[in-house]
């Protein structure tokens, strides 16, 4: 099979890491290499404990980089870039993988005799896997952030069984990847190629980090965007849309994994919901042939969210309305985005997502 390189950004979450890196070095498959972008405040002691660990693991490289800013965009592309592997698995630090997931992604790129399939994603599963990792069992004591309130989960259960409620889920509260982001470049190929139909697949044109997998070459081709260093909403989105440039993403229904979502989010609602919207233009603005034809599509899609995000915060009984909040925001700061020149960003938009921290 060919050879990968696994990257991950952290940033203060050794306890999660220390458990999920087992589960990596260990797959049935094993990495050529793992490189971690590190942006903690305690990033040597972390590094220590990882280069202790990975002396388990000799026929693997250990790269271990220090990263200056604290994105999770401007991590990943570094580590990339130090990334010597054929294929470039990206997960989260609190990615907890199957012993096989990366066996999985590599058996269609195999298959591909063609050279189509530039990505592929697995599936994100509810259960953690059956393995142990640091002694224990490697979830033992972990917090997970808040899940939905169970009024608003059984809500969603029931009104998603019928054509209108996934109608209204898809429009209105803009549920999913393909709602949330503007296709600057229209639909992708989403065709199997025959070679690969024998295969557990399904095409993508999305793919979410917390598990995607790309060629190297198409990785470096397509850097995540590097404006993005205080909350880098929608970066796999705009990346892997633009991986689809190059070839074809699938998705590997076998290839499992648990993405735990650990407790101590590092931001608020509001403000994750403002730097969405505004990253939606950065891309746009970057990426589209035609970014002005995309502008009255963008604005219009600002009020639809906030009449959706107005809906899910009541249902979800947040009276201070703070998702509501945060598209009023992105209302307010949009065409300072907007009038700002295309290659002034990596610039100016760092300095303007720090005063839009300051003032939230």
């Amino acid at each position: 099979m060919l050879s990968w390189s696994l990257i991950v950004p952290t940033y203060n979450r050794r306890e999660v890491l220390l458990r999920v890196l087992p589960l990596a070095f260990a797959q049935t498959v094993p990495p050529e290499q793992v490189v971690i972008a590190d942006s903690s405040h305690d990033w040597q002691d972390t590094r220590e404990a990882v280069q202790t660990l990975a002396r388990e693991y000799p026929h693997v490289r250990l790269d271990y980089l220090h990263a200056t800013e604290r994105s999770s965009a401007t991590q990943r592309n570094l580590a990339c870039r130090h990334a010597t592997g054929d294929i470039i698995v990206m997960i989260d630090d609190d990615s907890f993988l199957y012993p096989d997931y990366v066996e999985r992604l590599l058996e269609v790129y195999d298959a591909d005799t063609s050279g189509r399939v530039v990505g592929v994603n697995g599936v994100n599963v509810p259960v953690m896997p059956n393995a142990q990792a640091s002694g224990s069992q490697a979830s033992e004591g972990l917090m997970r952030k808040a899940a939905p309130s169970q009024h608003v989960g059984s809500l969603s259960q029931r009104v998603m069984q019928y054509e209108w409620g996934r109608w209204i889920s898809r429009n209105i509260l803009f549920q999913g990847m393909h709602a949330l982001f503007l296709k600057y470049d229209g639909p992708r190929n989403t065709v199997i190629p025959e070679e690969i139909r024998h295969l557990d697949l399904a095409a993508m044109t999305f793919m979410s980090g917390h598990g995607l997998s790309v060629r190297r070459n198409v990785a470096l081709a397509e850097p995540l965007d590097s404006s993005l260093r205080f909350y880098a909403a929608g970066e796999d989105l705009d990346a892997s849309y633009r991986y689809g440039r190059h070839g074809i993403l699938m998705r590997a229904n076998r290839a499992r994994l648990h993405h735990f979502e650990i407790a101590g989010g590092r931001i608020k609602r509001k403000t994750a919901i403002t730097f969405q919207l505004l990253n939606m233009l950065v891309f746009i603005k970057r990426h589209a042939d035609d970014p002005a034809h995309w502008l009255p599509t963008y604005r219009l899609m600002l009020w639809r969210r906030l009449l959706g995000e107005m809906i899910k915060d009541g249902l979800s009984r947040r009276w201070d309305f703070p998702q509501a909040a945060g598209v009023i925001t992105a209302m307010r700061s949009w065409r300072q985005v907007w009038r700002t020149p295309t290659g002034d960003l990596d610039i100016w938009y760092p300095d303007f997502q720090r005063k839009i921290l300051d003032g939230i």
